[in-house]
Formats: structure tokens, C-alpha cells, sequence
């Protein structure tokens, strides 16, 4: 039996742990592979630049849990950027969970550059009423806000508010989304366009295409678009982390993929060539 027979009629569960094994080693140790970095990446990463120094990004979490896997490691590299330039970031929720997924993420880089919470960021959790709630944050965001953040604190007791009083008191306006309806369209239309405060998104790969058009026509200054993007993002602002890493796993599972195509063609054309070769009706 040639290599190519009993590699045609192993048992597929075999591959299926090769599969696992190429997976796992680059999340074990990373590999690193280079990463070209898109328009809308790099795009995101000069607004945020753009900020003037000791500025208010005003960032908005409107993902849940399922979508922690592409949408955490854009938070966490938009925090080291931010933090890395002394710039401030008031954010809230516009969705149930949202506050609850980044706080552990945000604490810690916040922790780990040696940033205070009330100072330099805050949370202040789930505000709900969708555009009532938008429209009221421009009008008195303290009202907006409820007054409190997400643990209960008083707004009057976190130095990080003393003056901001309007949406319109940020610099730079981001929404992490990843829920239907599109809540970043309406701070686009509610906020944005209206008061003429720079926007941009981080979305799912899934739901990009929904959003690339507000990004094309210029009113989005910039967006990231799922794992590639966050990985794009790590990668611009040398911080490689978790979607650089998820990366490298993508793309060895894909060169498995394609290694594995190419010996299944390989082998069949050598079975043809066996076939064509064999004495017509098997003669003795």
C-alpha cells in the first residue's frame, strides 16, 4: 500500500487532532507573524493620536459577552494608547452587559500603567433609554448618567467630571458595537454630525460591512473590523496581546487547511495515474 492509501484512508479523527496540536502551539508560544495593516486600522489609531494630550475620549460599550473574543483586545489596546498619551476615557454602557465585560479588562491596564480610577478613567455602567438617553447625555450628561457610576460613586466625587458637562466636552466620540440596531448610526446622527465631535467605531467582523459605508463617507474617522482589526491595532501600537496571538492560530489552522488540500489533489492524481497504468480487465 503506497503513502498516499494510507493517508487516504486514515481516520479522519487523526486530523482532527493535528488540527487541535497547530492550533495550540501558537497560542502557547506566539509566533508573531507580521500583520499589514489596513486604512481603517491605521485610520482609528491617528484619531486616537489626534487627541490632544491630557483630552476626553468619550467611549461607549455596546457588546455583550458573545463578542468578547473580538471586541476586549480593541478596548484593551485603546486604553494602553490612551493612557500611553495621558488621555482620559469616560465610558458607560448603552447594553445590558457591556460595563460588567470591560471592567476587569480596563482595571487591569489601568492598574498596570499606573493609572487611578476617577481620575483617569471611569465606568459608569448600563444607561439605558437608547436615544433618550444619547440626546440627554449632550444636553446634561451628569442627568444622563444618573448621576453615578457603575459602583454607586457620585459623579461630584470623581475628579475625572469636574467639567465635563456635555458630550459635546469630549474630544473624541468612540462606540464598541456590536448589537442590531446599530447604536454607533445614532450617535453618529444624534451626536456626531450634530456637533461636529469626531467619531469611531470597533465592530465584529460580522457586522463591518453594515458600518463600512459611514466609514468611506468620512464620518466615521476610523474603525477597527473584528480579530484582524484588533490584531491590526496591537500590532500598530506594539502591544501585541490576545488577538495577535488568535491570529497566528487562524493562520496556521489555514496553512494546515491548505497543506492538506494539496496532498489530497496530489493523491488523487497519483491514484488516477495507477488506475490509467492497471491491465484492462485484470488478464492473467
Amino acid at each position: 500500500m503506497s503513502i498516499w492509501e494510507k493517508l487516504s484512508s486514515l481516520d479522519r479523527r487523526y486530523y482532527y487532532v493535528v488540527l487541535i496540536l497547530v492550533v495550540a502551539l501558537p497560542i502557547i508560544k506566539p509566533w508573531g507573524l507580521p500583520i499589514r495593516v489596513g486604512s481603517t486600522t491605521e485610520d482609528f489609531w491617528k484619531t486616537v493620536e489626534a487627541v490632544p494630550e491630557g483630552g476626553t475620549i468619550a467611549l461607549a460599550i455596546d457588546y455583550r459577552s458573545d463578542c468578547i473574543v473580538e471586541l476586549n483586545p480593541q478596548v484593551v489596546t485603546l486604553f494602553r494608547q490612551a493612557f500611553a498619551r495621558n488621555l482620559k476615557i469616560i465610558m458607560w454602557s448603552n447594553v445590558d452587559e457591556g460595563a460588567n465585560v470591560t471592567e476587569p479588562i480596563t482595571r487591569a491596564v489601568g492598574n498596570e500603567m499606573g493609572k487611578t480610577y476617577g481620575v483617569d478613567w471611569v465606568n459608569l455602567g448600563y444607561k439605558p433609554g437608547g436615544e433618550v438617553t444619547m440626546k440627554k447625555m449632550v444636553d446634561n450628561f451628569w442627568e444622563g448618567a444618573a448621576y453615578v457610576d457603575m459602583q454607586g460613586t457620585p459623579l461630584q466625587d470623581l475628579p475625572i467630571m469636574q467639567g465635563f458637562s456635555s458630550l459635546r466636552d469630549a474630544d473624541l466620540l468612540i462606540d464598541m458595537m456590536a448589537v442590531v440596531p446599530s447604536p454607533a448610526q445614532n450617535y453618529l446622527k444624534m451626536v456626531s454630525i450634530a456637533y461636529g465631535l469626531p467619531m469611531a467605531i470597533g465592530t465584529t467582523a460580522i457586522q463591518a460591512p453594515t458600518e463600512m459605508p459611514f466609514y468611506s463617507s468620512g464620518e466615521y474617522k476610523g474603525m477597527l473590523a473584528g480579530l484582524r482589526g484588533a490584531a491590526e491595532y496591537e500590532f500598530l501600537t506594539r502591544n501585541p496581546g490576545p488577538a495577535m496571538m488568535g491570529m497566528d492560530a487562524q493562520s496556521a489552522a489555514h496553512i494546515l487547511v491548505i497543506v492538506l488540500i494539496a496532498l489530497g489533489n496530489i493523491g488523487h492524481m497519483m491514484d488516477r495515474k495507477k488506475r490509467a497504468g492497471a491491465p484492462i480487465g485484470g488478464g492473467s
